[in-house]
């Protein structure tokens, strides 16, 4: 098949860099894939499939950044939106939405005794440290070295505009290892207020990593013993590993945890939801802007769930995570070509070996763009439950050719 061309793409790329600072910020910037190889603006998705504005039809595995776990445009979820749409979205007092999607996931998900909403990750992994400074009267969080929990200024990385101060109270440890943990408790005995903790390691440009046997069960004792608070951002894992939280899927027992992504299907919400023991915290602590009550989101949300717990969804997606992880280790060692493919199969990621500059990632990643299929080099992937058998075989179809491509190009 002839290569995908992205000429009205980059027409757009140079547009849009003369009136937003850096273009388009984050993983989503073309410098982060082979330049040229990728598109850069999308037109329209269904399903796992989306179209960029050249008209190029592609499989993609980034879901929205992990928010798609349904697939673009699922009908039980649009239609709930376009339902309370009509009614209205942004009110002056709230919605109806605003009590029964607490309640949902009061009945449904064990951890969420009480919850509060925000719009992004960001918004409720910042309150849950208030929270838990609140209800400890100390000051220390502690978070894994490279983890990213937002773009706010108490974990905002690069530092440019933020001064020290904001940061003066956080300390970082090597994810799964214990004794490093101690070794920081030991430092800061009686002013920790907490640990924040991502489900697995998933680092960006890193190799994922899964909990170690009883890592979580000695975090857990390590805050009773101190008096701290165990934080869990489920915002990327959340309703991928287990509908009641990736928490319960390795049986970690944080007491708040945050929800993001795919919670509500695409639409802009996330949820802090916490232990009983902790409501009178979170009182204490206002949490409110203008579109944390929008009623839209809320209604989506309620949708996508229950979708996601009748369907089979999370099943689905590690059946299909399995086949395309088989696949592509397959493939590598049919071509001869050292690979790493690390985290659960539902959000995984591939590194190949002697990579450090990631020019093997990506050139993969754009072989494969250039054939219809997303995946990006540097950020971990996503199958959602639109992926099908169909999808799969045929991303195992380009990436057999781009193995058989960058064997020629770099050799093993």
């Amino acid at each position: 098949m002839k290569d995908y061309e992205f000429k009205k793409s980059f027409e757009l790329l140079a547009r849009v860099n003369a009136v937003i600072p850096g273009g388009i910020q984050g993983p989503r910037n073309p410098i982060f894939f082979k330049y040229g190889s990728y598109p850069v603006f999308m037109k329209r998705g269904l399903g796992s499939h989306t179209w960029d504005v050249d008209g190029n039809e592609y499989i993609d595995y980034m879901c929205g950044f992990g928010a798609l776990v349904l697939g673009i445009n699922h009908p039980k979820v649009e239609e709930a939106a376009r339902k309370q749409s009509e009614l209205g979205n942004c009110f002056s007092i709230p919605q109806e939405q605003y009590l029964l999607l607490a309640e949902y996931l009061n009945r449904n998900i064990p951890i969420a005794q009480w919850v509060l909403y925000g719009k992004n990750g960001s918004d409720v992994t910042t309150q849950a440290t208030r929270i838990a400074r609140i209800a400890t009267g100390k000051k220390g969080i502690i978070l894994a070295r490279g983890a990213y929990h937002g773009f706010h200024y108490w974990c905002a990385e690069g530092g440019l505009g933020i001064p020290p101060e904001y940061q003066s109270h956080i300390y970082y440890v090597a994810y799964n290892d214990l004794e490093d943990l101690e070794e920081m408790v030991s430092k800061h005995s009686g002013d920790l207020a907490g640990i924040m903790l991502t489900p697995l390691k998933h680092d960006f440009a890193k190799d994922q990593e899964l909990p170690a046997p009883g890592y979580f069960e000695g975090v857990r004792k390590i805050c009773d013993r101190e008096g701290m608070l165990f934080l869990m951002d489920d915002v990327r894992c959340g309703f991928r590993l287990k509908f009641e939280g990736s928490h319960e899927y390795f049986k970690a027992d944080p007491d708040l945890v945050c929800f993001g992504k795919a919670i509500s299907n695409g639409y802009p919400l996330s949820v802090l939801a916490g232990k009983k023991t902790l409501m009178d915290a979170a009182k204490k602590a206002m949490f409110t802007a203008t579109h944390f009550f929008s009623a839209v989101p809320l209604a989506a949300a309620i949708a996508c769930m229950e979708e996601i717990k009748q369907s089979g969804a999370i099943e689905k997606v590690y059946r299909h995570g399995m086949m395309l992880k088989d696949g592509i280790e397959s493939q590598a060692q049919s071509h001869g070509v050292k690979i790493h493919y690390t985290s659960h199969p539902a959000m995984p990621f591939l590194t190949f070996e002697d990579d450090a500059t990631f020019e093997k990632a990506r050139f993969f990643g754009g072989e494969a763009a250039g054939r219809g299929i997303i995946l990006h080099p540097l950020h971990n992937w996503f199958v959602s439950a639109a992926h099908e058998e169909s999808d799969i075989r045929k991303t195992l179809e380009v990436t057999d050719q781009c193995f058989k491509r960058l064997k020629e190009k770099f050799g093993g």
